[in-house]
């Protein structure tokens, strides 16, 4: 069976190539926005839910009543903090993302899901290699093995496949633009 070959003549022009350029720029800003502030919304519905329960036992057993503010103030913080740490890898998979959408014509959300992955498990490495001083406002996973390293890897891929999806989906005006030749 012949299958017709897709012939696509690229753009070349001045105008193409910024079109381009400011479209794979568009898609790293919303990642980069959209990715943190997703993954913190889901760490913390994680944390709120599992932890709910357990909180207002001990709440109830244990009369204090006065914790409740510094719960709130804990949720806001460990939020601020997941989207700090989010940040990086969510501009990488911004990234690997726009890179394979606008010059590489691979647009799909099996995309976006692989340049998470990707941007996590090198996030995790980086981690592997790099060790801040306490001083250093940057945050990575302290991973002192490979199978920790795989075992983080994987549990932070899974996390992501919902911002990455929010992102491809906030992104595909930009992804599925066509340039007129």
């Amino acid at each position: 069976m012949n299958t017709p070959s897709r012939n696509v003549t690229r753009d070349y022009s001045a105008g193409a190539v910024a079109g381009r350029f400011a479209r794979a720029i568009g898609i790293v800003l919303i990642f980069s926005i959209a990715g943190p502030l997703t993954i913190a919304a889901l760490i913390s519905l994680i944390v709120v839910g599992f932890g709910t329960a357990l909180l207002q036992m001990f709440l109830a057993l244990l009369e204090l009543e006065a914790l409740r503010t510094i719960v709130s103030v804990a949720i806001v913080l460990l939020a601020l903090a997941t989207m700090l740490a989010a940040f990086l890898p969510s501009v990488a998979a911004g990234l690997i993302f726009a890179l394979a959408a606008v010059y590489g014509g691979i647009n799909m959300i099996w995309m976006a899901w692989l340049a998470a992955a990707i941007a996590v498990a090198g996030f995790v490495v980086f981690g592997i290699f790099l060790v801040p001083s306490e001083s250093s406002a940057v945050i990575l996973p302290d991973v002192r093995s490979a199978r920790q390293a795989l075992t983080l890897s994987a549990i932070l891929a899974v996390l992501a496949v919902i911002p990455a999806s929010l992102c491809w989906w906030l992104a595909k005006p930009l992804h599925r633009a066509r340039i007129a030749a």
